[in-house]
């Protein structure tokens, strides 16, 4: 008789049970461990795997010098290989039963471990539903995982007899098929896009007309400045309450736009200083028509002028609330917003915006003609400009220091290595590189915290409302982390930050929030422990709001 048909011969004469077991140990058990192997592979994704694994591999990068980029990554291909060589063994050969009591022992271990950790952490429901959420998360919720990995091992001892198990292939094959797995596995490759990067890849002029007026005006108007950043102009709500027409070609080049008010004695001041003048961007001033005191002269030479909407007199309207502390300067470069003054007291701001040094400098000489309203050289929209004047010389403003934004192309994934960032340019850090969108001008000048934070994490909107509500002392860059469940997304509290958020495609290692501190784009202190508060703010250098 041959050994395949002596191996047919015992098998069949084993009970129903001891057979179940054989089928659940040669079969089931080697096609739920090699799906987890190709779903890593396919993902390429260290987020996969558990927190113990992940925690291990952080001490193991934070005590070397080693590229932690490369630690991930042949960790992750190593225990891919490592799958695929206990999913062969366990379907080829006569070392299936040692081979998944071991694997499944280690497995429900590394579970427990996890659910532990996260029941400590925060509570039943967590423990039972997941891994924390800080270092993302796909799959099935830990609990059901140890429920299948335990009913696998309880089969393969009770039910599957010592000596049982059956095999065509000597051990070796499954070990060298799993060390070619191990390096053959592909890394993805990602492409920056437009859309991923905003920063390093000139967007396309807007098109289309200015739209239409809106059937219905807000009651209230309440522009969160930050947030415009990077935006169209034309998609703020405020934008689409001023009245038409407005330039035809308002989105095409450099723009200022000024929102002032007539009894404004700041805005006054505004105008005598900066806009007597012409000068070389266009200007477009809007008038805000909720004032009740006496009108004062405005000079603004060679502005377009418009109003935002108010209801024609005797026609029993309300005007909206306009709740903007005037003046307000927005600079546009063909209909997209690149920056924002919300306060001109703050002389750094307002030069910026304005481009020009000339914002610190001092007062000029008041024209002869500012005291007179009806003196001012203004046009109203479809209207032009038919005084003569000189335009005063263009400032150049200091060259300032670019962020390099994204690369072209993306790793699979990036871990957060901000451990020997003191002292050293932000933009030399690979994680921060990858911010998206357009950084402010200014974020290379003067000093900034930049938070990375997700959107559902608990700890980080605790941080947000604790430090980063009202009036900032510090400017505050918030950089989301997009691999979070929108679902389970909070609103950030922080209306004076300036709002970013990472490059999409990679998968991200990071524990939530850091917060890294830099002056002149140099990082000056890194806090990745948000609970030690004195060290928080310490680097923060201001207390709670």
């Amino acid at each position: 008789m041959s050994p395949s048909a002596k191996n047919t011969a015992s098998s069949s004469a084993l009970p129903a049970k001891a057979q179940f077991g054989l089928f659940a140990l040669h079969v089931l058990t080697a096609l739920w461990i090699g799906y987890g192997a190709v779903v890593k592979a396919v993902e390429f994704n260290p987020l996969l795997l558990p927190p113990p694994i992940l925690a291990l591999l952080r001490a193991i990068v934070g005590s070397v010098s080693a590229d932690p980029a490369l630690i991930f990554e042949w960790s992750l291909r190593a225990i891919i290989g490592a799958e695929v060589a206990i999913a062969l063994g366990l379907l080829l050969t006569k070392h299936a039963r040692a081979i998944a009591l071991v694997t499944l022992s280690l497995f429900c271990v590394i579970l427990i471990t996890a659910m532990v950790q996260a029941g400590l952490k925060d509570g039943l429901k967590e423990a039972l539903a997941g891994s924390c959420g800080c270092f993302g998360e796909a799959g099935l919720p830990a609990s059901v995982m140890l429920l299948i990995d335990g009913l696998l091992l309880l089969s393969a001892i009770f039910l599957v007899p010592k000596g049982a198990a059956r095999g065509v292939a000597p051990l070796w094959i499954p070990v060298v098929v799993g060390a070619i797995a191990m390096v053959a596995v592909p890394k993805p490759v990602i492409e920056t896009t437009p859309e991923q990067t905003g920063e390093t890849i000139e967007r396309p002029m807007i098109e289309g007309a200015w739209p239409e007026a809106p059937a219905r005006y807000e009651v209230t108007y309440f522009p969160k400045w930050a947030e415009w950043i990077g935006k169209p102009f034309r998609s703020q709500k405020i934008a689409l309450a001023i009245e038409r027409p407005v330039p035809d070609d308002f989105e095409r080049g450099d723009w200022l736009v000024v929102f002032s008010r007539a009894d404004c004695d700041h805005c006054q001041e505004l105008y005598l200083t900066h806009f007597a003048e012409p000068r070389k961007e266009r200007v477009l001033k809007i008038t805000v028509p909720d004032t009740t005191g006496r009108a004062l002269p405005m000079p603004c030479n060679g502005c377009v002028s418009a109003t935002l909407y108010a209801p024609k007199a005797g026609s029993g309207g309300k005007i909206p609330n306009y709740m903007l502390t005037t003046p307000i300067v927005v600079r546009l470069k063909d209909g997209i917003v690149t920056d924002v003054c919300a306060d001109v007291d703050e002389t750094d701001d307002l030069a910026r915006v304005l481009g020009s040094a000339s914002a610190a400098a001092g007062t000029p000489p008041t024209p002869a003609n500012a005291t007179d309203p009806e003196a001012s050289s203004e046009t109203t929209t479809g209207s032009t400009n038919e005084t003569a004047a000189t335009p005063s010389k263009p400032v150049t403003p200091p060259a300032q220091a670019r962020w390099p934004g994204p690369p072209a192309q993306l790793e699979p994934f990036y871990i957060a290595d901000f451990s020997e960032s003191d002292g050293k340019p932000l933009a030399s850090n690979p994680f921060a590189r990858l911010i998206a969108g357009r950084i402010p001008a200014d974020f290379l000048s003067g000093r900034w915290i930049v938070i990375f934070y997700r959107e559902d994490c608990d700890h980080c909107h605790e941080i947000l409302m604790t430090y980063f509500t009202g009036q900032l002392p510090v400017r505050t860059l918030a950089v989301a982390i997009p691999d979070t469940d929108p679902a389970g997304a909070l609103d950030n509290p922080c209306d004076q930050c300036v709002k970013m958020s990472l490059v999409k495609g990679p998968n991200y290692v990071i524990g939530t929030p850091v917060l890294v501190a830099i002056v002149d784009g140099v990082v000056e202190c890194v806090v990745e422990n948000a609970e030690d508060i004195p060290a928080l703010e310490s680097c923060l250098k201001f207390g709670g709001n």
